[in-house]
């Protein structure tokens, strides 16, 4: 009996125990872009939109600065009123969308990043609070055709020359490149440009108009294998852009390089692509007609501990291996029988390069006999190491956490103004300096954009297969436009989001929820005031609908949902009561249809005007039906009303208005 007691007090908790604890969808939130990308002295549009349970709302766009903020516009009754600077520079319209949500929709005619670039708060203020949102306008231009000059074109090995790359690069400020591409049996064809030297701070400075000019210089100590090689320069940019720029590739410029000395080395490519591009090393001689015969080439290498190691040679037609381990690796043909024709040449095959073992620095010697006078010769090539490049491939899904948990968590959706914290691990290639960008997309956006925030990066690792490894975290604040937010971290990225060898996504959504207060009492939500000190605002009373359509269906769903609940779970507990009833005579040794026993039912209950909750309700008697033909019971013939009669055949149970109530059944 305590049991069903029990079951009937959980029912009655279901259904009126919302008053105690219970989530409601929030009415005042802000919707905004993350990230407006407007190229300079271009039109730019964009859209804003706020929703508030009344008409009376008062809406307004501020730009953050170092010296507070800035009114921008106010929208109050759909009236519109502008600073000065955008009255004359931008049209702003306002509509309505439905009864609660209004829309400003933004024209800037020319884009300028002195009255246009930065960080602005939007701000709604309705009857039950405020909301805000904060976004930023980031202005872009396409860069110049760069130049490319250099001290001299024809130099001796070992001569430092310094190239200039100069050029307007547009905005934002760039990362300045030097690449070169070889040649390989006196043709390019087939080579491709890859990076030499970068510099993440170039020389330079910004115009008036905001574009960058740009004037940076490069020095270069060239070597014989950088005869007949082509140089040109390039640009990229830090910050991930949602907005293809135009190239910016310089001309090209072709190095001569002489040497005085008889043997030269060359590895091709300067700088492999590793596990894509085979390792070649190239013994050959500069000047064969100072020599009158050859007695062997020999090619050296630097082993892990330092000193150099004979690997392979040549004498006469005869290849001679040093290295055996390497020689299960490697292809060596050579010849010393003609000074014209003397050459040894090894080829590590790319499947089986090995890294970093195989990337170091090669040497190589001649002995023979000189013309004329010189009599017996020998000399020994400078040291030149073999670089490699590794694109990273890898990268582990983004791990979410709220901030100063320290936990890690599989929660996706979070409440307007929490702060989280995104960490992604994974490869990075072979630049140790290289890092992992963050972007992100929200609902209804184009493409990505790269996030503002300042990421944190770790010590950089050694890996595997000559990949280096670091992680990168970035904090991010929950707002009313994160409705549906994805976010990309990526390595081996160019300058356009989305563009990395390596990338993953994680999608975060917003608890379009908040807490209903246990008091009745009504209480003003409190509204962060926008700081100029930091790029994110927390907020109480925001939300964000995919669009204001859609939240006046969900709205509608909830109550229509909430009343056909209500109207089940009444059903469900009188079918419970009379189940209890008939259970309780079966219990007895009674058939269903005898009423022969005369029962009183009791029931306690709290007195809905105050009173004690163990005041007793009124015992009911329940009289004995009277002889006549049997008749099965059904709950549909039980009249369950107060009785007004003592001589009333039916039997009858009165129950008090209760929230809560609990029935006990004499035995």
């Amino acid at each position: 009996m305590e049991q069903n007691t029990f079951t009937a007090l959980i029912l009655f908790s279901v259904f009126f125990g919302g008053s105690i604890a219970q989530t409601v969808p929030v009415t005042t939130y802000v919707t905004t872009p993350k990230v407006i990308e407007a190229k300079l002295g271009e039109e730019a549009r964009f859209y804003l939109t706020y929703t508030t349970p009344d008409n009376s709302s008062e809406f307004t766009v501020s730009r953050l600065g170092a010296n507070g903020t800035e009114e921008i516009l106010r929208v109050v009754d759909l009236t519109v009123t502008t600073n000065a600077n955008w009255t004359m520079a931008a049209n702003v319209q306002t509509s309505a969308v439905d009864g609660d949500t209004r829309r400003v929709n933004v024209t800037i005619y020319q884009t300028d990043f002195v009255t246009h670039e930065g960080d602005y708060v939007a701000m709604v203020t309705g009857s039950d609070g405020a909301a805000q949102d904060l976004f930023t306008i980031r202005t872009l231009a396409s860069p110049d055709q760069l130049s490319l000059s250099v001290s001299s074109r024809d130099v001796s090995e070992g001569t430092p020359i310094q190239f200039t790359c100069s050029g307007n690069t547009g905005r934002p400020e760039p990362v300045v490149h030097l690449l070169q591409r070889e040649t390989y049996n006196g043709t390019n064809q087939n080579a491709t440009f890859h990076r030499v030297l970068s510099d993440t701070s170039p020389s330079g400075s910004f115009l008036e108009n905001g574009t960058f000019s740009l004037s940076h210089n490069f020095t270069w100590t060239p070597t014989w294998q950088d005869n007949l090689v082509e140089f040109r320069c390039d640009i990229s940019y830090n910050i991930g852009l949602g907005t293809a720029l135009s190239s910016a590739q310089s001309n090209q410029i072709t190095l001569n390089v002489t040497s005085t000395k008889i043997i030269q080395i060359e590895t091709k490519p300067q700088i492999v692509r590793y596990k894509e591009e085979d390792l070649v090393v190239v013994c050959t001689l500069n000047k064969p007609e100072t020599l009158q015969n050859l007695f062997f080439l020999q090619l050296k290498r630097r082993s892990p501990s330092g000193t150099l190691n004979n690997v392979v040679s040549v004498t006469g037609a005869t290849i001679q291996w040093q290295d055996q381990t390497l020689q299960n690796r490697a292809n060596v043909t050579g010849t010393v029988a003609s000074p014209p024709t003397a050459h040894l040449s090894m080829v590590i095959r790319k499947d089986s390069v090995q890294c970093p073992l195989d990337f170091t620095e090669y040497e190589c010697s001649l002995s023979g006999f000189g013309t004329g006078a010189t009599g017996a010769f020998s000399e020994i090539t400078d040291p030149v190491k073999v670089s490699y490049t590794v694109q990273p491939m890898l990268i582990e899904t983004p791990k979410v956490r709220e901030a100063g948990s320290g936990v890690d968590t599989s929660q996706r959706e979070f409440r307007n103004g929490t702060v989280i914290e995104l960490t992604c691990t994974g490869q990075i290639g072979s630049d140790q300096n290289a890092t992992i960008r963050w972007c992100a997309k929200t609902a209804g956006a184009p493409t990505f954009t790269g996030l503002s925030n300042a990421a944190v990066h770790s010590m950089t690792t050694s890996g595997p297969n000559c990949q280096n490894i670091r992680s990168s975290t970035v904090t991010y604040n929950i707002t009313s436009s994160d409705i549906r937010t994805e976010f990309l971290c990526e390595s081996g990225y160019s300058s356009q989001c989305n563009s990395g060898t390596a990338k993953q996504f994680v999608t975060i959504s917003l608890d379009l929820t908040k807490d209903l207060p246990s008091s009745t009492t009504s209480t003003t939500p409190e509204v962060t005031t926008p700081s100029t000190t930091t790029s994110t605002t927390t907020r109480k009373v925001v939300t964000q609908g995919q669009n204001t359509g859609e939240q006046a269906e969900s709205n509608t769903g909830l109550i229509v949902g909430a009343v056909v609940g209500g109207v089940v779970v009444l059903i469900v507990i009188i079918l419970v009561l009379v189940y209890f009833l008939i259970l309780r005579r079966k219990s007895a040794g009674e058939s269903s249809t005898d009423l022969s026993n005369d029962n009183t039912t009791k029931a306690s209950s709290k007195s809905s005007s105050g009173g004690s909750t163990n005041n007793q309700i009124p015992e009911i008697k329940i009289q004995k039906a009277e002889e006549g033909p049997t008749k099965e019971l059904n709950y549909v013939d039980l009249d369950l009303s107060q009785p007004s009669k003592p001589e009333r055949k039916s039997r009858v149970v009165e129950i008090c208005n209760t929230e809560y109530a609990s029935v006990n059944f004499d035995r």
